[in-house]
């Protein structure tokens, strides 16, 4: 395991501190769409071979579903935590989770796929750490391997401070907001405060600031090149849906996809 640096250790302790409840949290969250968009990319775009590493895995819902789907997948989180609730699902079995730091990556093995689902880049505060994350994995890829990410865009991001979910129920109360990046003027912030009560009359509260950087196309080609990579396609989501190139303004988030030359 790599040592994580300030921002590793500070994500680290945000999700360390929300595993227990995190699939509960996110539980309208289409995994089984998520993951049949990747595999219609990987497919569209081709990989040699079936070992796939998954960054950011957390607690393993998209890293099992893709090992079902015939894939040797080696899934990294850097919260030890996260990838305990990886550990005890059905189906973990067939995943090798590692805990690392995306900045740090130690040697796996060697890959023909890796993917990001979730925007795990968003939290690396600069292009220095971008470029170190990039880096990494291209020293991970086989030559001909693909390697296809989810980043946030200027739309999103631009929208995401007026984004505002409340979720009620008789013994939990939750609002989650975005709100203006305190550090980067592109990006943005997501704010969870959770209310939970044992008696009806005694009330916790739990508060997490998550800040997200934004990382503009033109940035993300240039660091791409000098990790090594080939920029292929960059897609995008918009209404749940893939589309063919990606709307910096419209669109909800791209898909980048690059291969290793060879």
């Amino acid at each position: 395991m790599t040592e994580p640096r300030s921002t590793g250790r500070s994500v680290q302790t945000i999700y360390d501190s929300i595993a227990s409840t995190y699939d509960h949290v996110t539980r309208r969250n289409d995994y089984d769409r998520w993951v049949a968009l990747y595999l219609d990319l990987i497919g569209r775009h081709g990989a040699a071979g079936r070992r796939l590493l998954d960054l950011g895995a957390g607690t393993g819902q998209a890293a099992i579903r893709l090992a079902q789907a015939g894939y040797q997948v080696t899934a990294v989180d850097v919260s030890p935590e996260m990838l305990r609730q990886a550990r005890a699902k059905p189906g973990a079995e067939q995943v090798r989770l590692v805990v690392a730091d995306l900045r740090e990556l130690p040697d796996l093995g060697v890959f023909d796929v890796a993917v990001t689902l979730g925007e795990p880049f968003v939290y690396l505060r600069d292009e220095q750490e971008l470029s170190a994350a990039l880096r990494g994995v291209s020293a991970l890829l086989a030559p001909g391997a693909l390697f296809v990410f989810d980043l946030g865009t200027a739309g999103f991001h631009r929208r995401h401070p007026s984004r505002v979910v409340v979720e009620d129920s008789e013994d939990e109360f939750t609002v989650v907001r975005g709100a203006s990046s305190r550090r980067d003027p592109h990006g943005s912030d997501y704010l969870i405060d959770r209310f939970t009560t044992h008696d009806g009359i005694t009330w916790r509260r739990f508060h997490q600031r998550h800040e997200f950087s934004y990382f503009a196309p033109d940035v993300v080609g240039r660091l791409l090149g000098e990790a090594g990579l080939t920029h292929l396609a960059t897609h995008g989501l918009h209404l749940g849906e893939l589309a063919e190139d990606a709307d910096e303004e419209l669109h909800r988030k791209s898909f980048v996809v690059a291969r290793k030359p060879g």
